[in-house]
């Protein structure tokens, strides 16, 4: 839309012995202005001379003139029309600028002329307005044209250029019959709406919002002589073809293609068409329907067609159209899908995460689709990935470099686990594409239960709503296979176990073991499964009762001795207030790194016995440490305090 400089139209009138010699016409820069330049009283005179000018000198190079009667001539941005059974010509000057003031005639070229004076203000904001309006066959579409105060009562006219005639809604009427073409409404306040009723290709064209007036702001009388000042012009666009539109994606990858109809169609019947003989319905709505690789959902609340498809092969690549059924015709939107080889992209990627902290996940894209949005979907159970837009709340978003942008995902949820893809969005007006460029299989863990040698511990197993009524059972290692330990079962008799009992809370969905007096050798990795389903890890860790305390001096030395539990397994001594953030962050030294700068450790197996020395000390080794054992995920740990003076 295009904001103009506004000249509003007055006409002084110069009266002689009943005929007009002069008036004023004064209009809006980027508006255009409409006239009738009279003759005399006298007929026979505008019969004899049927050549027409309006010019702003003698040789009329700023202007228009002609012989021509019963049709429109055009010269630039001016127009005349001549009609030999009135007393008058019709002028329209379109797209007014301020070059444009000063004196022009208007008149017959041998016989009578009158003065006109084209004045250019700059005293309003509603005049001069420019908008392009796309339209769909048989659709229905409404205007909007403002006005300024004063011109409440004044007649509104809409004008199509070049066609006639112009259609006038008087001051006294709120609309036309329902059943034209053309419907006009007043509010009589700032703004009247013009309707066009069942487009078809001839209403393609530009049309112009105006308002009838004399020589004043007032409201005409009967006897004035008006004139029509135009506020807005439209060009409207009629298409049975919403777009043709390029989608790039790449070979074995995937895309996700979103297409938007008219909001008048939303309920009609879509569909995507590879090649004219291959039309594939879209036969239900608002759930995804699968034909061959193609996903697609009918999406009626938004009048979306969303299409997935995954494993690109070059055999994809074609042209396509995305579609709408109609009254004896259809919509599309024209796509061609443009299939490039994948070198810079990685295949896959794995992470893991526990459930309730962040989780970072890397992205790659094309670097010419740096200013683009973002995006990174989840696979659902159908392997179709739909969208997480970057305003998603947990899913931070951001350019860590050129072509590669980074996912960090908060609080992960139970539901976060699964397979996500990565890419960068291309919008259009009728189209939305996103390329999946990276795949990430993203797996969840429980935070880990830690408990001390004798304590209680409670595995909470969350389930599936779907799962509530099926037996639960709690393994240690992975259930149903060759190395997994049974522990229990939720409709086993809890008195047949001495330290395990369960509780099944099918309101929380929600499968509770909890294991008392708990020993070195519980320490490990818990699954909870129903049937063949398995729910997150849950890993156990055991803190010995006996801790270590040790006292030493800066710059001195001290040697930490740490009992086996249990013989043959993999050590390490690390720093942290928690034993798992000491496994994650803090590891010193282990059975595989035995020197660590000040810190080294020998291994006296037979004595049951690892030594950790640690050199050179300074006043901020001061803190908790472990001595640490683990073997297949199991950890047990034993607390050391040390002190350095």
């Amino acid at each position: 839309m295009r904001a103009s400089i506004i000249i509003t139209i007055f006409i002084t009138l110069c009266l002689i012995s009943g005929q007009v010699l002069c008036f004023k016409v004064i209009g809006c820069s980027g508006g255009s202005v409409m006239f009738k330049c009279m003759n005399s009283n006298q007929r026979k005179f505008y019969d004899q001379y049927k050549g027409r000018f309006f010019c702003r000198n003698g040789d009329c190079k700023t202007g228009i003139s002609t012989e021509i009667q019963h049709r429109w001539v055009n010269n630039g941005r001016f127009n005349l029309y001549d009609d030999e059974n009135s007393r008058f010509f019709t002028v329209f000057i379109r797209n007014l600028s301020r070059e444009d003031d000063g004196e022009y005639t208007c008149g017959n070229k041998q016989k009578w002329s009158h003065d006109v004076t084209l004045v250019v203000n700059r005293d309003s904001s509603f005049c001069g307005m420019y908008v392009m309006q796309a339209a769909y066959i048989g659709q229905r579409i409404t205007f909007q044209c403002k006005y300024e105060h004063g011109f409440e009562k004044h007649t509104k006219v809409f004008y199509r250029v070049n066609v006639d005639p112009v259609l006038v809604l008087n001051s006294s009427q709120s609309s036309q019959s329902s059943e034209e073409k053309f419907i006009l409404s007043d509010s009589q306040k700032d703004h009247f709406n013009v309707t066009i009723r069942d487009i078809s290709t001839a209403d393609d064209g530009v049309y112009l919002c105006g308002v009838e007036r004399d020589r004043s702001d007032k409201q005409p009388s009967e006897t004035s002589i008006t004139h029509i000042t135009f506020i807005k012009e439209i060009h409207l666009n009629v298409h049975s073809q919403t777009a043709s539109l390029q989608v790039e994606a790449y070979i074995s990858k995937s895309v996700f293609i979103k297409c938007k109809f008219p909001q008048k169609f939303k309920g009609n019947k879509k569909f995507i068409q590879k090649d004219p003989s291959q039309k594939i319905p879209v036969d239900g709505q608002n759930q995804w329907v699968l034909h061959d690789k193609f996903h697609m959902f009918d999406d009626t609340s938004e009048g979306l067609l969303k299409v997935f498809i995954s494993d690109l092969t070059a055999a994809d690549e074609a042209t396509y159209r995305c579609g709408v059924n109609i009254a004896d015709d259809h919509l599309f939107t024209e796509i061609k899908l443009t299939l490039n080889q994948v070198d810079s992209f990685p295949a896959s990627s794995t992470s893991s995460a526990v459930v309730g902290e962040s989780v970072k996940l890397i992205c790659n894209y094309p670097e010419k689709h740096n200013e683009a949005i973002k995006h990174i979907c989840k696979e659902n159970k159908k392997k179709i990935c739909q969208i997480i837009s970057s305003s998603e709340k947990r899913f931070e978003f951001s350019d860590s470099a050129a072509g590669v942008f980074t996912v960090i995902i908060s609080n992960v949820r139970l539901t976060d686990a699964g397979v996500y893809w990565c890419g960068a969005e291309t919008r259009h007006k009728h189209l939305t594409s996103v390329s999946l460029t990276n795949k990430h299989q993203l797996t969840l863990t429980m935070p880990p239960v830690i408990r001390r040698e004798g304590d209680s511990a409670e595995i909470k197993c969350p389930y599936d709503t779907n799962h509530a009524k099926e037996i639960k059972q709690l393994c240690k290692g992975k259930c149903f296979t060759q190395d997994a330990q049974y522990i229990i079962r939720s409709d086993e008799d809890n008195g047949k176990k001495t330290k395990i009992s369960v509780k099944n809370d099918t309101e929380l969905n929600l499968f509770t073991v909890t294991i008392t007096d708990l020993r070195a050798e519980d320490a490990g990795k818990y699954w909870c499964a129903v049937k063949d389903a398995f729910n997150l890890p849950i890993e156990l860790m055991i803190i010995m009762k006996d801790g270590i305390t040790h006292e030493a001096s800066v710059g001195g030395s001290v040697s930490i001795s740490c009992k086996y539990i249990r013989k043959q397994n993999q050590v390490f001594f690390c720093r942290g207030d928690q034993p798992n953030i000491c496994v994650r962050d803090g590891v010193r030294v282990s059975s595989n790194n035995r020197i660590n700068g000040r810190f080294s450790l020998t291994d006296q197996t037979s004595a049951g016995v690892f030594t950790v020395n640690i050199s050179n000390l300074r006043a901020e080794d001061s803190g908790k440490y472990w001595c640490a054992e683990e073997h297949s995920g199991s950890f047990v740990f034993t607390e050391v305090h040390l002190h350095v003076n």
